[in-house]
C-alpha cells in the first residue's frame, strides 16, 4: 500500500555557527540521512516481509489485519485513513482477505454504501500471530537502541512526520466511522 505524497523538506537557514558547504564539496552517499533512512526502511521491510511470507501474507494484508484487530465494523474508508493508503488498494486487499476467510464485510443499518468490515475468527487468530511478531519486531529495537534511543528516536521521527504534512493516525473513535 502507497501513502499520500510527502511533501518535499523546505530549506531551513542553518544556524549561524553552522558552515555551509563549500560549492565543490559533496556529501558522500552513505553520509547522506535520506539515504541511511531509506536503507534501514529496506532493510527493516525485507525482514518483516520474510516474517509475513512464513504466514502467508503480504504486509499490506498483515496492516489491513492489524488495522481490524481493535476496530469491529470499521469502515473501508476509515481504514484506509487509518493506513495511509489510498482506499482502492485497501479495497482489493480486503477482497483478496475476504477470498480467503479471514474477514467479513457487510452493509451497515439501512444504508448499502459504508461495509462495515470484521475480521473472521480464522482472521483474529493470524492477527494475533502478527500481533506476536511485532512485538518481537519491537523488543529487538528497543535491545539496540535501549530507552532513551527509542525516545530520541521517536521524537524525531514525529518531527519529520509533522514536517512532511504526514496525516495523524485517527483516535478510535474517529476510526469507527
Amino acid at each position: 500500500m502507497s501513502i499520500d505524497r510527502p511533501r518535499p523538506l523546505a530549506t531551513a537557514s542553518l544556524p549561524a555557527t553552522a558552515r555551509p558547504p563549500r560549492a565543490h564539496a559533496s556529501l558522500p552517499l552513505e553520509s547522506g540521512l535520506g539515504f541511511r533512512l531509506g536503507r534501514l526502511t529496506r532493510m527493516l521491510r525485507a525482514d518483516w516481509d520474510r516474517q509475513l511470507a512464513a504466514l502467508d501474507l503480504t504486509a499490506p494484508q498483515a496492516a489491513v489485519l492489524r488495522g481490524l484487530g481493535g476496530r469491529p465494523g470499521c469502515s473501508l474508508r476509515a481504514l484506509a485513513r487509518l493506513l495511509g493508503a489510498d482506499p482502492m488498494r485497501v479495497k482489493r486487499c480486503v477482497d483478496e482477505l475476504e477470498g480467503r476467510g479471514l474477514l467479513e464485510s457487510a452493509h451497515r443499518g439501512g444504508d448499502r454504501r459504508p461495509r462495515g468490515l470484521e475480521l473472521s475468527a480464522a482472521g483474529q487468530t493470524l492477527a494475533k500471530g502478527i500481533d506476536r511478531l511485532v512485538r518481537r519486531q519491537e523488543e529487538r529495537l528497543d535491545a539496540v537502541l535501549g530507552p532513551e534511543g527509542r525516545g530520541g528516536l521517536e521524537e524525531a521521527l514525529a518531527a519529520l512526520e509533522a514536517h512532511l504534512g504526514l496525516p495523524q493516525v485517527p483516535d478510535d473513535e474517529e476510526a469507527e466511522r
